[in-house]
């Protein structure tokens, strides 16, 4: 929620969207469904549904959504306009990671400029710690931290599962 919150400033801020993507089927079809504040409660519900795959800021036109249901947001115009974001699935025993990247190698100025300003407001939270070792910042939480994983971002069911084995497997 705190995620949320400071990112909906700095979206406002310099004309940014956040979008969750939901797989709607088992052969990969994908939904987009935008960030409003009002319903900030709903748009966190996704973290906890099997079926969210990740989310992603954006600058692109909102009217032109329908071309970044056709292509994902990956491919071509609408990456220069996004940031993806991995992670952030939770449960009631663990939270995972979120990590965020620029897609494009030549990102437009304005998602460039909201990267740079949530980067800034992020360390802003109240209670937000920095891992020694492994340099990200979290909130210290009584859950099993998982890193996100490219390997289980594409699971149904049992991601949690997946990423407890490799973390036990580890220590």
């Amino acid at each position: 929620m705190d995620f949320l919150t400071e990112s909906h400033n700095a979206m406002l801020s310099h004309g940014v969207n956040l979008y969750a993507e939901i797989f709607v089927n088992a052969q990969g079809d994908r939904q987009y469904s935008s960030f409003e504040i009002k319903k900030i409660d709903l748009f966190a519900s996704y973290f906890k549904d099997t079926a969210y795959n990740s989310f992603f800021f954006s600058s692109y036109p909102v009217k032109n959504i329908t071309q970044i249901k056709d292509s994902g947001y990956f491919y071509n115009t609408p990456s220069t306009y996004s940031i993806e974001v991995n992670g952030g699935r939770e449960t009631d025993k663990s939270r995972e990671l979120i990590q965020m990247r620029m897609i494009s190698k030549n990102p437009n100025k304005q998602i460039q400029s909201f990267y740079r300003s949530f980067q800034r407001d992020l360390k802003k939270i109240s209670g937000l710690q920095m891992h020694i070792q492994k340099k990200y910042f979290y909130l210290p939480t009584e859950k099993i931290i998982i890193p996100a994983n490219p390997h289980s971002q594409n699971t149904r069911d049992n991601w949690e599962d997946f990423c407890l084995s490799k973390t036990e497997s580890v220590e």
